[in-house]
């Protein structure tokens, strides 16, 4: 009885599976078709015309849908219209990673709410945001700067031309009715509401972890050494394709006791580098070569700074991030300043 409700549980999460990979195909070609109307309101009603705006941008709207997955996906639509630059894309989806940690802080609240110990599962969140900052931030220098001076811009991306044919083909007889009946704003804003339902399809197309079963309990000892860690927080990423799903794990791990703070830092460096896997899939289908560029510039830029920290300097970096945690964690006051400053950085960024 138990194997047959384990092969129905397993077809039918492999059946929203499939649903939310279709979704999210037919959602970038709605986008596709309707961001070219979007560059006056960028550029003139918002005003978003340089990087520090679409970081703040992008910063945001991770916030707003409460996944950083949907809003990169929305940077290489804009991309692909022409209505941002390769830069303010980079910056944009840098946003998106920066708003997207935020979700860990909303799920230790959540166990908080239930009873698990404040501190513990409040500290995974702001522990998560504090390196993924230490990431992203110094990667828009380094990634600012690989784009202009055009590093990949050699590589020729031959199987883009064959695939997008071959989606557009599969998909104009959907989009082409779409777009004679929708404005160009409302075909845009369906897509985007699309994408974000279907990378929930996909959290929910994802195995159910059962910690107990999977023997972590056991095996916490065996992955102290950081440079374990980081290759375990590339490894999850990738298979989950979602970096709020591999760190999300995190804040029940740790409230069960199962995961020490030591071995969250080079984890989450890790999941910082592989968070890409789905902008780079969504790039891929828009059939852009300037899109895909972006991804790897990004991914090049985060690995340049993680790495060093992992193999090079990881306990004094250690060091810095716990005294500013335990800073944070001190008092409610500071605690304060700390959420204040998640939500006013990015508005000022946009204003400034």
């Amino acid at each position: 009885m138990k194997k047959h409700k384990d092969v129905w549980t397993g077809m039918r999460q492999g059946g929203i599976g499939l649903t939310a990979v279709l979704l999210f195909v037919l959602a970038l070609e709605m986008m596709k078709s309707g961001a070219s109307v979007l560059t006056p309101l960028l550029r003139g009603h918002l005003n978003i015309e340089h990087a520090a705006d679409c970081l703040g941008l992008g910063w945001l709207m991770a916030y707003v849908v409460m996944s950083g997955s949907p809003v990169a996906a929305i940077a290489m639509t804009l991309l692909s219209a022409d209505a941002l630059t390769q830069i303010q894309t980079f910056t944009m989806v840098t946003g998106s990673r920066l708003g997207a940690s935020f979700i860990v802080l909303l799920l230790g609240f959540i166990y908080a709410v239930r009873g698990h110990e404040r501190w513990t599962v409040l500290s995974t969140g702001v522990l998560s945001l504090l390196l993924t900052a230490s990431v992203q931030l110094p990667a828009i220098v380094v990634g600012v700067s690989v784009l202009k001076q055009g590093w990949f811009d050699s590589f020729r991306w031959p199987w883009l031309g064959p695939l997008s044919v071959g989606i557009n083909a599969l998909l104009n007889p959907i989009i082409n009715p779409l777009s004679a009946a929708l404005p160009p704003w409302a075909l845009f804003i369906g897509g985007g509401l699309l994408i974000t339902l279907s990378f929930q399809l996909f959290d929910r197309a994802l195995p159910e972890l059962r910690f107990e079963k999977a023997g972590l309990h056991r095996t916490s000892r065996l992955i102290y050494r950081p440079v374990v860690m980081f290759l375990l927080g590339v490894l999850v990423t990738l298979l989950t394709l979602s970096v709020s799903v591999s760190i999300g794990i995190l804040v029940p791990l740790s409230a069960r006791g199962y995961v020490r703070r030591e071995n969250l830092m080079p984890y989450i460096l890790g999941a910082n580098v592989s968070t890409m896997i789905d902008t780079l899939a969504a790039a891929a289908i828009l059939g852009t070569p300037q899109a895909v560029t972006v991804v790897f510039a990004h991914i090049a830029s985060a690995t340049f700074v993680s790495l060093p920290i992992v193999l090079l300097a990881y306990r004094p970096y250690k060091r810095i991030m716990s005294e500013t945690l335990e800073w944070t964690m001190r008092s409610k006051r500071n605690f304060a300043i700390f959420l204040a400053t998640l939500f006013m950085v990015p508005i000022v960024l946009i204003l400034s």
